[in-house]
């Protein structure tokens, strides 16, 4: 990259259009069509893309072979649609655990290379599963969909708003079909949870809310001393554009999530999953501030993310559906020292309208109708005293029958119905359901309340030049916010110029 702004450069610039164009040479952007200053999509190029028949198989490769990504590699053979030709990690043990899968599998042996870059760009390889820690997901995804290949990502898409920005960017200028694991907007009862939303049938919605619980307090990383790299893995390559730390366990498999250095906390990881629903259903693109409070108040690791975290969103009204007229605000709590687990019930997505309130989770949705008459509520329902469309509120959980309307292991099957939506999608080149630049805007809310948590202030967000401000009239950048929506690439591992 010829020279590279620095983000110090970019945040001592003096206007917004030149910042803005500083963050895109720093990320080795796509000229001005990655600097946020319009959201038209960049000029189409083309590019040689394998025709693949009804009948042939796709030929894959996954890139970052953790546990999310086998995870996902099972659900791309379970679909009997596609070849295992390669697979792509740093560390030679993740390597061989996948590779084991597709030799159970599909009785396949694929090639084992430790550089994306040698595999990403292959002919013969029609599809790429991005599932590395988040802060490889961008440089893959878009050297991959710049060389004719379609993208499975998982979530969150990027590590940071800019880059996130960039990648929508490469997948329109080349035709790419980006699928994101957001996989909960295939839970049936979902989407009809969303559709009895979106008819107005919970009345005007004032307020949402999001949450995620856990207890970590005798189970947190400890504060292991650093230590030697694991024999077979290339930490150089791991770390990528992060800042060069020694080796800690804390800092690698499974927690590194817990680093804003490689990812963003449960706001991030967890809620995203969330904020996606309540944003799809609300057709909310962008808030117009955002509050956030947290830090460290039990857990004693050395982890950079907070321990809880208060966040508060405001939207403006949405122009798609008649959910919202003057706006409303979006909550989202999270404490991982005093709550239940998420898979024992400790997450949740509500709705709260003129009408009623839906709770929603992956395993159910519950509604509670506002009573007419609240004095006079004995506890049975009576004419006049609950909410219209009574005969379509829901007063408790799910019965048998309705369970049964759903997928069998609703989230399970959810991830392969994902899949298989997506390799659809491939085939008859349409928009995936979790297409990238929906999913971008829900994953840029998420990073936005990091923003404000790590400047320890409100910030007000400008949509459409996507930069920060200290006042509503978005007159004033806010230049410490701003410095977080991009990163400092380390050299050698900057961002591919697609």
């Amino acid at each position: 990259m010829k020279n590279p702004v620095t983000r110090r450069q970019f945040l001592e610039n003096g206007t917004m259009a030149a910042g803005a164009a500083a963050v895109t040479a720093a990320l080795g952007g796509c000229g001005t069509a990655g600097t946020g200053m319009t959201f038209g999509p960049a000029p189409a190029t083309r590019v040689s893309r394998r025709t693949v028949s009804p009948n042939e198989k796709f030929n894959i490769t996954l890139v970052g072979c953790g546990g999310m990504g086998r995870y996902k590699l099972g659900n791309f053979m379970d679909s009997k649609q596609c070849n295992v030709v390669a697979l792509c990690d740093v560390d030679d043990k993740q390597l061989a655990g996948a590779a084991e899968d597709a030799a159970k599998k599909l009785n396949q042996k694929p090639e084992l290379i430790k550089d994306y870059r040698q595999v990403v760009t292959r002919k013969d390889i029609d599809l790429v599963i991005v599932a590395t820690p988040d802060h490889w997901h961008a440089a893959p995804m878009m050297l991959a969909v710049a060389s004719g290949k379609d993208v499975y990502c998982e979530k969150p898409c990027c590590h940071n708003i800019h880059e996130g920005r960039l990648m929508v960017n490469a997948a329109k200028k080349y035709g790419a079909v980006v699928q994101v694991g957001t996989h909960q907007r295939e839970i049936p009862h979902i989407q009809e949870a969303r559709e009895f939303i979106r008819a107005g049938k919970l009345g005007t919605i004032s307020m949402t809310n999001t949450y995620t619980y856990g207890n970590e307090v005798f189970a947190n990383m400890g504060n292991d001393p650093d230590g030697p790299v694991p024999p077979g893995v290339n930490y150089d390559m791991w770390l990528g554009a992060a800042r060069v730390l020694p080796f800690n366990k804390r800092r690698f498999h499974n927690t590194w999530r817990w680093y804003f250095d490689y990812g963003c906390g449960m706001v991030g990881d967890w809620n995203v999953h969330l904020q996606d629903i309540i944003m799809w259903t609300m057709g909310a693109v962008s808030p117009i501030s955002v509050s956030c409070v947290g830090g460290h108040f039990i857990i004693e690791d050395d982890r950079t993310t907070p321990d809880m975290m208060q966040a508060v969103y405001e939207f403006p009204a949405p122009q798609d559906a008649p959910t919202s007229k003057q706006g409303f605000i979006q909550t989202y709590t999270m404490r991982k020292v005093s709550g239940k687990p998420w898979d024992v019930g400790g997450y949740g997505m509500d709705f709260h309208g003129t009408n009623g309130m839906i709770h929603l989770t992956r395993n159910d949705y519950v509604t509670d109708p506002d009573k007419w008459d609240w004095k006079f509520w004995d506890g049975v329902k009576k004419q006049g005293r609950i909410g219209p469309n009574q005969s379509e509120w829901r007063t408790g959980n799910m019965t048998k029958e309705q369970k049964n309307r759903n997928f069998p292991g609703a989230d399970q099957a959810a991830h392969q119905k994902h899949v298989e939506d997506f390799l659809a999608c491939v085939r008859d080149r349409k928009p995936p359901l979790a297409n990238l630049e929906s999913h971008y805007y829900s994953v840029a809310a998420c990073h936005l309340a990091n923003v404000s948590l790590r400047v320890g202030r409100r910030v007000y967000w400008d949509g459409t030049r996507e930069l920060c401000f200290t006042d509503r009239e978005l007159r004033i950048p806010d230049r410490e916010a701003n410095k977080y929506l991009a990163r400092e690439y380390r050299k050698g591992f900057e961002l591919p110029v697609v």
